[in-house]
């Protein structure tokens, strides 16, 4: 008795290839989106820091290049 075929895996349509990629795509703008909102945070802590630091360097008289 000759075994049938197997059967091809059924190809995702294109409508569903276009929903795959669509979501693949949200989830990497999401993740780059959080990504530079940190790293935004971390420059304004940065940039305070950097200030506090010139403040204090030129109220002990510390700058000379100021």
């Amino acid at each position: 008795m000759a075994q049938r075929p197997a059967p091809e895996p059924e190809q995702p349509s294109r409508l569903q290839r276009a929903i795959a990629f669509l979501v693949r795509a949200h989830r990497t703008l999401r993740e780059v989106t959080a990504a530079t909102d940190h790293a935004a945070k971390l420059l304004q802590k940065v940039q305070a820091a950097w200030r506090n630091w010139v403040q204090a360097s030129a109220q002990r008289g510390d700058l000379r290049w100021t």
